[in-house]
């Protein structure tokens, strides 16, 4: 048996302001009744008068609450009862391209003093874009000299979290950074897969790249309305970058003439990227993050995919007519008692 539900309940707290409501009311009928009394005692008034009687206005102060609380309920959405319907999911094609480069294993300074490396800071950002958009399909690229699809575009968010957690530095064995490799990679991957005009690419990367030519890759998202949503992680100071194993002689990871190698986050390219593709480039911040998945969600979308199922029927017409009535019930109060004066 079908129960009863409600589909905006968040507007059924205003029903306690009914008591204020019915008391705000009180002291108007009782402002009236002090008024009426400075011409005369009131049941002589109401014998020479048209005015409704005390219990007429009590009566219609219920019914005017009544109305005001029947209200509420219609807001709130009241539902009973379940009825087929044919659900959409609507949503766009979104490839994630994450960098997966040495230089993401240093810290993230504006973290804290507890600092994340840059790459679980990018999951971070990654997983808060991607809340605003739930209905998205969801791929993953990772990239560090070379790129490759690590997951197809998919519907199912978790799927997607758990191969973004998985991914680690350690899964690329060329630790430098091509962007263009992971450009190529995504404008190819939207060849074969998706729908022009419904397609988007969040990069998360330090963006220190040393590789590759971006122009011919850009183009190629450019022609294809492929929007890049850039996000930077790191800092411009800089960070020292760790070792490549627990196991090293030394902490920090050193160039060819033995100074440790200070990675700074480099944003040209990633500005680049965001405005050669009308996308937007922000550098990280959980706020940032949280803005550009907004930005993203209010992208036009498609139909992903449908199927059959239920869906919960309105039953909002119901108290809505019932307050409706108490409204063009509440004046035949005084017109009955006119009435039965005459």
């Amino acid at each position: 048996m079908s129960t009863l539900s409600f589909g905006s309940p968040g507007v059924l707290i205003f029903l306690l302001l009914l008591p204020f409501a019915w008391w705000a009311l009180q002291r108007e009928r009782r402002r009236r009744i002090a008024q009426l009394q400075t011409f005369g005692d009131e049941s002589l008034l109401a014998g020479s008068s048209a005015l409704p009687v005390a219990r007429r206005r009590l009566g219609g102060s219920a019914l005017h609450l009544g109305a005001l609380a029947l209200g509420v309920v219609a807001l709130a959405r009241p539902q009973l009862g379940d009825r087929p319907a044919s659900l959409a999911q609507t949503g766009r094609d979104l490839l994630v391209l994450l960098d997966l480069s040495r230089s993401m294993n240093a810290a993230q300074v504006e973290a804290g003093p507890e600092a994340e490396t840059r790459l679980a800071v990018a999951k971070h950002a990654v997983a808060a874009v991607l809340a605003a958009s739930p209905g998205d399909r969801v791929g993953l690229i990772v990239f560090g000299g070379s790129a490759f699809l690590q997951l197809p575009l998919t519907s199912s968010h978790a799927t997607f979290q758990r191969y973004l957690e998985a991914a680690s530095t350690e899964n690329l064995g060329d630790p430098s950074t091509s962007l263009a490799s992971a450009f190529t990679a995504a404008a190819t991957t939207f060849e074969h897969d998706g729908e022009r005009g419904y397609q988007s690419v969040v990069l998360v990367s330090d963006g220190e790249s040393g590789a590759g030519d971006l122009g011919p890759s850009l183009t190629r998202l450019r022609r294809a309305s492929i929007p890049v949503f850039a996000i930077g992680v790191g800092s411009p100071e800089g960070a020292p970058v760790p070792a490549d194993s627990a196991e090293a002689p030394e902490k920090w990871h050193r160039d060819h003439i033995g100074r440790i190698v200070v990675s700074r986050l480099e944003e040209g390219d990633l500005r680049r990227a965001a405005r050669e593709t009308g996308g937007t480039y922000v550098r990280w911040s959980a706020g940032a993050a949280q803005g550009l998945g907004t930005e993203l969600s209010r992208m036009e979308k498609r139909t992903i995919a449908s199927r059959e199922g239920t869906e919960r029927m309105d039953r909002f017409q119901w108290p809505l007519g019932l307050a409706l009535a108490a409204l063009v019930l509440e004046p035949m109060l005084g017109v009955t008692t006119r009435r039965k004066q005459r």
